[in-house]
């Protein structure tokens, strides 16, 4: 059977078609051969998180973001995140979320961790209170205010040098005086220690003896008592006889 041009044409236009069909599937991280699971997470801010961003379990890709809700509680405003993930990246008790980049300023994605070691697993459906993105715009404007006061800072600091020049100059200098001097006087003590330096040590030996020799007598005066009248006694005779 011979076919016209009109049926290749037909038939190219399909084959291209579900080339095209699978390459989006790829690209989109749908995975129809393997069953998976929906978990959620509730954050005060996504930070630029977006529809089919990835999902990394411990740095992995493992799964997707289905969807993005905006829940509004009595009492506050979250952003909910129903996150599709692989059967295999199974979360406990404990698993915390996190929006961070691929790169410096690459693409957004919800960070998992597995959870407490040893905690039950979590369910279909489960909920994860998620981790707060750092706000870049309040730390860089906090930035922009410190480094404002440093240079204010740095500013008074030149105002005052250039005021007291002259007293900062006669304050270094008094003090290179001063350095000179303490630094003859050590060097005069050294001298005087290194020449003298037997005698010293004899009077330290000779203290220590005499330390020694007190410490005796005090023990001994304290097992004889009777010692200190006897010595008295003796020393009011010679008295009489001179």
């Amino acid at each position: 059977m011979k076919m016209n041009n009109e049926t290749k044409i037909g038939i190219m236009v399909s084959i291209v078609a579900v080339l095209l069909a699978v390459l989006t599937i790829e690209t989109g991280n749908f995975n129809l051969t393997r069953g998976g699971y929906q978990v959620k997470a509730h954050f005060k801010n996504i930070d630029g998180v977006n529809l089919n961003s990835p999902v990394m379990y411990n740095g992995f890709e493992v799964g997707i973001v289905e969807d993005i809700m905006i829940r509004d509680g009595q009492n506050d405003t979250k952003m909910e995140l129903t996150m599709k993930i692989d059967a295999k990246a199974r979360l406990r008790d404990g698993a915390k979320a996190y929006i961070k980049n691929l790169g410096f300023m690459g693409e957004k994605y919800v960070g998992l961790t597995s959870g407490k070691d040893g905690a039950a697993f979590l369910g279909p459906g489960s909920i994860i209170i998620g981790e707060e993105p750092p706000d870049f715009e309040r730390l860089l404007a906090q930035g922009q205010d410190i480094a404002a006061r440093l240079k204010s800072i740095s500013e008074n600091i030149d105002e005052r040098l250039t005021v007291n020049k002259d007293a900062v100059d006669e304050t270094i200098k008094n003090l290179n005086i001063t350095m000179k001097e303490l630094s003859s006087t050590v060097r005069i003590a050294n001298e005087r220690l290194s020449i003298n330096g037997q005698k010293i040590d004899s009077t330290v030996s000779n203290l220590h003896g005499l330390s020694v020799n007190l410490e005796e007598l005090s023990y001994d005066l304290k097992l004889n008592p009777w010692k200190m009248l006897y010595r008295g006694k003796e020393s009011k005779k010679v008295a009489e006889k001179e």
